[in-house]
């Protein structure tokens, strides 16, 4: 039988995310959503934009005395060697470039979000970091979306998890005690605990805080990327750095995520392998920064 009154997609998805975001809402104990301070705001606007100049990013970084020794600091680390020193924000801004200049900003300011005591607020902050690194080298080995654009969708990969934690601390515990005894997958858990899972959430979150469709798409399928429409490369290639983030023990608990994002790639187990090294390394470097 025909549905006599059939609803359009777009206002079924609407009210998906209406009743997502007064869900967590309701839960969060301040009753509002997480949000990024405003330098994270602006560094994301600047990170998207065409118009961006590095005085604009200057006058950005220049506004935090913390932003502006992170920006220094990487700058004259070994991945960015120079023959002169970055002595300048500005000659620190050149020498990272634009937009990982922007990606520093907003990793330091969701790391600020992201500073609750326990331990599993910090592997969560941990994996999400590994995966931003891991993320940003694929893009670079595959080159299946625009190279070293892929930073902040894997920083905020997790951010429905981040989301749970901030707004009902004692059940994102739960939950994640469930899943590390085997009682059921994470996602089947959320949704029977909240009605929807971290990746949705998540999605909308980061859609939100400025990253675009196609990101937020990714985000929303990257447990499951072959099921991902319009953002599928990129969740391919988060469902890969998930992985690997695992592999080099930054995950989040005892249940791994599946292999489909590597396996989707293709990739030689020398490339893999080779991978995992550098984003260990850069792990390393990067988690001394925002320390």
């Amino acid at each position: 039988m025909t549905d006599p009154y059939p609803v359009d997609a777009s206002v079924t998805e609407r009210l998906r995310r209406q009743r997502i975001r007064q869900t967590l809402t309701h839960l969060s104990r301040t009753g509002e959503l997480p949000s990024l301070p405003g330098a994270a705001n602006a560094a994301l606007s600047l990170a998207s934009s065409p118009d961006a100049s590095i005085e604009r990013v200057c006058e950005l970084v220049e506004t935090d005395v913390g932003l502006a020794a992170r920006v220094l600091r990487l700058a004259n680390s070994a991945a960015y060697a120079r023959r002169a020193p970055a002595r300048t924000v500005r000659d620190a801004v050149v020498a990272l470039g634009l937009r990982k200049t922007c990606d520093v900003l907003v990793a330091a300011c969701f790391r600020r979000l992201v500073a609750i005591p326990g331990d599993l607020a910090e592997s969560l902050w941990s994996h999400a970091l590994a995966v931003a690194i891991a993320t940003d080298e694929l893009t670079r080995v595959t080159k299946a979306i625009t190279p070293g654009s892929g930073f902040l969708p894997g920083l905020f990969h997790d951010v429905g998890r981040i989301a749970f934690l901030l707004a009902d601390p004692t059940s994102a515990d739960v939950i994640q005690r469930l899943v590390d005894s085997g009682a059921g997958a994470r996602a089947d858990l959320e949704r029977e605990w909240y009605g929807f899972d971290h990746a949705e959430a998540g999605a909308i979150l980061a859609a939100d805080w400025g990253l675009d469709a196609t990101q937020a798409e990714a985000i929303r399928w990257h447990h499951d990327p072959l099921n991902a429409e319009g953002g599928r490369p990129l969740a391919v290639i988060l469902s890969a750095a998930d992985s690997i983030a695992y592999a080099i023990g930054y995950g989040t608990g005892v249940a791994r995520p599946t292999m489909d994002g590597l396996d989707a790639l293709g990739l030689s187990t020398e490339v893999e392998a080779d991978c995992a090294t550098r984003v260990q390394h850069a792990f390393a470097e990067h988690s001394e920064l925002f320390a």
